[in-house]
Parts: structure tokens; C-alpha cells; sequence
């Protein structure tokens, strides 16, 4: 077992050699006029965002099939399966990943893990500038005595073609047009979305176990298994209670009442244990998890002895809790694991909105008219939860944000 890696597949020597080093900047076939030759960074390559060889371009594959009915002259019912297959997308993966098994090894013989001198490309050298592998190495220079450091590349990135995802939608609509002075339109999905990346530059676009990319492989962040929306317009029949013309007549003309009600469950979302017990130093790895996971509502406030990491020392623990955050372990995480808790394993809050608006259009003239308009959006002022708070924070698995409260606005316009 090589403890200090060199290189991929029987590379033992300098991966990251100066190109520059044998040139002589006084020799006329020198490509660069300089008049000294300059040094690298140690290590050489510190961070690098490389072009993976075999990416290929990502593409989709979108199909749907659907029917309507007309139930009445005015009403039509349509329901259409939509499904799509996403294939090669990009996802950025560490190709200088610290090898798991590496790791295990020294720290197996030293007591002690070097990370950076896991990774196949580092070229690890000791105090004396000598490869640690080598005949002439310090024998004195183990890992957790940190005079091991790498010279070569630690931190290379690459966009990949291993992404890939699957959506399936089952889309039904009634929709009433217009007539008798209002129309009523009712929109259904049910669906599931599965990926192994939601996002190029989300936390969750780079692959949580570098060996195994289908070990993310979930329902997508913004996966929505319901959602109903229902919205209507009704013109106020007011002046049919004055058949005589002259002021309440043109005061009770034009109101109108529109309505969008929203009801969707919840999406779903990953915590993360913030504790690197796989080594990888993506801070991707996720808590184990101990029993089922409780839900609560988050109005009302709970208490616990602990919180993921398992401490008392501060006493038992007060807050707006969703989930039970005793059933998760973030410190005890076995080393060079990635945690039990699947991605996306757990759904956040639903949403319940209604926005409300009322109109009224008073002719002038002919060609002149006001119009005033009151509008409300999340009108019965209901409380719309977001996702619980990450380990990060310190308020783990309570809800400390919403969306926005009861919001209104008045307008007034004048058209000439």
C-alpha cells in the first residue's frame, strides 16, 4: 500500500513538473524572453478547475401525452402525463479527491490521517525536500507529525458528464371560461423528480462520495409531489340591486373580485453534519441517523436534551422545532463515511396562500375611466414556514425563517 501517493495508474514521478526548468532564458530558442526563470507555488497547484477529457454534451429527452374533454360549453377538462430524462449533465467532481482507503492506511500505521497527502497527485515530500516515499525519506516524517506537506496538486475540480435526472408528471386542469359573469380555473400536479444534482453551483452539485455518484441520487431539491391551484374571477352583479340610473347606480357598476389559492406540499431538503468524518473536506457528508424522524408544528415550541451533536453541556434545549433533532448523530459519524441520512431524506413545510384582489372601474366619459384596485397577497396572513435551520446555524432542525406575512396595496389610475 502506497501511504503518499505519486500519480494515477503507475505514476511515480514528479506529477507536476516545472515545464520551465530546463529552459535557458539566454539561449535564442528560448519561447519566453524573460531573464529569469521563476519558481511555482508550493505546492504547484493548489487549486485548479480543469476540462475533463470525456465530457460529453449534456441532453434531454421530453415526451407527454394528454387529452381534453369539453364537459360544457364553457368548461373543458384536460389531464396530460408529462415526463423528461435528463442524461450527461454537468456536475463539478474533485478528480484529486484523498483516497478513503489511503487514509485508512496511515492512519492505521501513523496514529494520525495527512489528507492532503492522500490525494494521488500531491508529491508529498518531508522537511529535507524529499519524496516520502522514497529511499531517502525521513523516516522521523509521519503524517500527524505535519512535516509531510504536498509540492504537487491538491484541490483539482472538473466538470463531469455523470449527472442525471428523471421527472414524471401527471398535470389535470378545469377550466371554466368566462360566461354568466365569472370563470373558475383549477390546476392539479402530482409528480416526482429524481436527480443526482439539483443545481451546477448548488451545495448539492458536486458529488457527496467521489467513488460513488449514484450514492446522491434522490428527489431533487425543488421536487413538489403536490400542488393545487385554484383561481377565479366574478364580477360583482352589485347594480342589479338599483335599476334606476344616477350616482348608486354607476357606484355599485364595475366591481370585480379575483382570487389564487395555493396549497403544495412542502420540498424536500438535506442536513449536513459540518463535521468532514469522511475526510474529503467537502463538507458534504451528512449525520447519521438513529430511529424515524417526528415531525412537529412549528408554532408551537419544544424541548430536548440534545441537539445532533449529542451535548448537554448546555442544558436541555428550547425552540420552534420540525423535527425531533435527537434521532440525528452529526459528531459520531464514523471516520471516512459519509453519514446514513440519505440526501433529500426529509420534507420541509407545505404551503396554504391565498391572494385576494378587488376592482372597481367607474366610467367618466366615454374615454376617460377610474380605476382603483385593492390587493392582498397571503390575505388570511398564514404563516408559511420555510425549511428548517442546518447544524451551520446552531439552531439545528428549527424553523427560524418564513415567507412573507400578510402584504397589501392600494392602486388608483386614471385612463384617458
Amino acid at each position: 500500500m502506497n501511504f503518499f501517493p505519486t500519480g494515477f495508474s503507475g505514476v511515480t514521478t514528479d506529477p507536476m513538473k516545472d515545464p520551465f526548468a530546463t529552459f535557458n532564458p539566454s539561449a535564442p530558442t528560448s519561447p519566453f524572453p524573460f531573464h529569469s526563470v521563476g519558481t511555482f507555488f508550493v505546492p504547484k497547484v493548489g487549486f485548479a478547475f480543469l476540462t475533463f477529457p470525456h465530457f460529453r454534451t449534456p441532453y434531454s429527452e421530453n415526451f407527454n401525452y394528454g387529452f381534453q374533454y369539453q364537459l360544457t360549453p364553457n368548461t373543458v377538462v384536460e389531464a396530460v402525463y408529462v415526463g423528461s430524462l435528463g442524461r450527461r449533465l454537468i456536475q463539478t467532481e474533485e478528480v484529486n479527491f484523498p483516497v478513503p482507503s489511503v487514509m485508512m492506511q496511515q492512519l492505521a500505521n501513523f496514529g494520525a490521517v495527512n489528507i492532503d497527502c492522500a490525494r494521488p497527485l500531491a508529491a508529498c515530500v518531508d522537511l529535507n525536500g524529499n519524496p516520502v516515499t522514497g529511499a531517502n525519506a525521513d523516516p522521523s516524517c509521519l503524517p500527524g507529525r505535519g512535516c509531510a506537506s504536498p509540492t504537487g496538486a491538491t484541490l483539482l475540480l472538473a466538470n463531469m458528464s455523470n449527472g442525471l435526472s428523471d421527472s414524471h408528471e401527471f398535470q389535470l386542469t378545469i377550466d371554466k371560461r368566462f360566461s354568466h359573469g365569472f370563470n373558475v380555473r383549477t390546476a392539479y400536479t402530482l409528480s416526482k423528480t429524481i436527480d443526482t444534482l439539483s443545481g451546477f453551483r448548488s451545495r448539492s452539485g458536486q458529488s457527496t462520495n467521489p467513488l460513488d455518484y449514484r450514492q446522491d441520487r434522490a428527489v431533487s431539491d425543488f421536487d413538489t409531489p403536490q400542488r393545487l391551484v385554484i383561481s377565479g374571477l366574478w364580477e360583482l352583479p352589485l347594480d342589479k340591486l338599483h335599476s334606476s340610473g344616477g350616482f348608486l347606480k354607476k357606484a355599485l357598476q364595475g366591481w370585480e373580485v379575483a382570487a389564487v389559492a395555493e396549497f403544495q406540499a412542502g420540498n424536500p431538503f438535506t442536513f449536513f453534519s459540518e463535521s468532514n468524518s469522511s475526510n474529503q473536506n467537502n463538507f458534504l457528508d451528512r449525520p447519521d441517523i438513529n430511529g424515524p424522524v417526528t415531525k412537529f408544528d412549528p408554532r408551537r415550541m419544544q424541548t430536548f436534551t440534545s441537539d445532533c451533536t449529542g451535548g448537554t453541556s448546555a442544558g436541555p434545549i428550547t425552540g420552534n422545532f420540525f423535527v425531533n433533532p435527537t434521532v440525528f448523530n452529526c459528531s459520531g459519524v464514523a471516520p471516512f463515511t459519509f453519514g446514513t441520512l440519505g440526501r433529500n431524506a426529509i420534507r420541509g413545510p407545505g404551503i396554504n396562500n391565498w391572494d385576494l384582489s378587488l376592482m372597481k372601474r367607474t366610467s367618466i366619459t366615454e374615454r376617460t375611466k377610474i380605476e382603483f384596485r385593492a390587493e392582498f397577497f397571503n390575505a388570511f396572513n398564514h404563516t408559511q414556514f420555510l425549511n428548517p435551520s442546518d447544524k451551520a446555524s446552531g439552531t439545528f432542525a428549527q424553523v427560524t425563517q418564513t415567507r412573507d406575512p400578510r402584504l397589501g396595496q392600494l392602486a388608483l389610475k386614471f385612463i384617458f
